[in-house]
């Protein structure tokens, strides 16, 4: 019998953990959310703000699908927040949203073969999960219904009785009613389910970023919010008596940089002669390709498709030879050219050793403050016409100062007033599972032994 089977049958069902990921809570939010009264309750009791390195390219669906699998995206097989779609309108691509396209075991996974009952409101990568109440995060595209779509793709029986009980106060996507209907969502589950694992997302914060800019009212606003949502679902875990069994984590993903100038590398390609082949189309666009940058606001993958050689030097052409010399070529001036915002180019065995896993043949860094889109609509380069008319935008890599993700846990089994420190992205799903006294699969991550108390094995604590 292994550890992890062991504990679960000796009653370590008993314990619980609840996950809170506040997207886009980063370095610049630690002085200010040491004063709010959720976060400051919750330290009282836990460690001290610690912070995460995340892993390349820092999205939303990358650092999440790493959080659950301890792995970094060239073996999770999350390497964007959408696979790759040249020519689809952004409101037209499909994104990582069923957990069948992760290719590593998750937190979600270790925890129902132990025998504990699990829960998902609105985080990514769940759609189809076996998970015992999940509201996915997914969204309808144009053309399909979106309560359809998540009945499918979650618990049916679930998703109902939230909606009955606290639709009122979701209006669609927007903010900040999409969080209170989560965290509502996510009180309610935890005092009438008290689940073993549950894993609940906010993006009002992220959202406020992006379209206001970091340091705009509108994020100040957001930042109290999530402060509101957070003591919802902690006095949930109080009034479901089981406060002295649970460890509540509170974390976010990346940082953001506000954005001077927009640059779209697919108007450049065109521009340079590089643009689709073919004769199919979607939109009145054609969708056979050559050459391809999918983007990620601070960092973009060019990927060069398997025709791209044969339309530039003949059929008798090395597979990638002709088209990869023209786009290093190509790249090399635009990076000469400080219009174009490119701070870094990889590629070969500096591309390997990102481990970002997308298959693209360069990947180039943004300088700060720029940020790179997908689309090839308006000019190849764009300059905001005012201070935070672009909003703010992540994807920058991970090592880029004052941008890493910030983490806290408080609870049972973890030590008051410890340090985290700096914890790596790919070190959450090991010490996670060690919080719930278990055992997680081999992976990239190593559990972070300095902020747990010696587990018990005979007890909850």
């Amino acid at each position: 019998m292994s550890y992890s089977t062991a504990m679960a049958k000796r009653g370590q069902a008993k314990r619980h953990l609840v996950v809170i990921s506040m997207d886009g809570l980063s370095e610049t939010e630690r002085d200010a959310i040491a004063f709010l009264p959720g976060f400051s309750r919750l330290l009282a009791r836990g460690t001290r703000i610690g912070s995460l390195d995340g892993v390349y390219p820092t999205l939303t669906y990358v650092l999440h699908a790493t959080m659950m699998t301890g792995c970094h995206p060239e073996n999770h097989g999350i390497d964007h927040n959408h696979p790759l779609q040249p020519w689809i309108p952004g409101e037209h691509q499909r994104w990582y949203w069923y957990a069948k396209e992760l290719r590593r075991p998750s937190l979600f996974d270790v925890a129902r073969q132990a025998g504990l009952s699990t829960a998902a409101v609105l985080w990514p990568l769940v759609s189809g999960a076996s998970i015992n109440w999940n509201l996915p995060e997914i969204a309808a595209l144009p053309g399909e219904n979106q309560v359809l779509k998540a009945l499918r793709a979650g618990s049916p029986a679930f998703l109902l009785d939230l909606q009955v009980r606290f639709g009122r106060y979701r209006k669609g996507s927007q903010q900040p009613f999409l969080d209170d209907f989560v965290s509502r969502s996510a009180a309610y589950t935890i005092r009438g389910k008290q689940p073993g694992l549950l894993m609940t997302h906010l993006i009002g914060l992220d959202d406020a970023k992006h379209h206001h800019g970091s340091e705009s009212t509108q994020t100040r606003a957001a930042l109290l919010h999530q402060d509101t949502c957070l003591r919802r679902i902690l006095d949930a875990v109080e009034d479901a008596g089981i406060g002295e069994r649970t460890s509540v984590v509170v974390l976010g993903d990346h940082g953001h940089i506000d954005t001077v100038r927009r640059v779209r590398l697919n108007r450049m390609l065109l521009d340079a002669g590089l643009g689709p082949g073919g004769s199919g189309s979607f939109d009145g666009k054609p969708v056979d390709w050559r050459f391809w940058f999918r983007c990620a606001g601070g960092s973009a993958y060019l990927h060069i498709s398997d025709t791209a050689d044969v339309a530039m030097a003949g059929a008798s052409a090395t597979a990638g030879g002709a088209a990869i010399v023209e786009a290093s070529r190509l790249l090399d001036l635009w990076k000469a050219d400080p219009e174009s915002g490119i701070a870094a180019v990889h590629s070969g065995q500096e591309l390997e050793s990102l481990r970002g896993g997308s298959g693209a043949v360069f990947a180039i860094d943004a300088e700060s403050g720029v940020q790179f889109i997908e689309d090839t609509e308006g000019p190849a380069v764009e300059y905001s016409p005012e201070p935070g008319a672009f909003g703010a935008d992540h994807g920058y890599p991970p090592w880029t100062p004052g941008y890493r993700g910030l983490f806290m846990a408080a609870g049972a089994g973890i030590v008051q007033g410890a340090d985290p420190g700096r914890l790596g992205m790919v070190d959450l799903a090991p010490t996670l599972a060690r919080m719930l006294g278990l055992d997680f699969p081999a992976c990239d991550g190593r559990v972070n032994e300095s902020i747990l108390r010696q587990m018990n094995r005979d007890s909850s604590e």
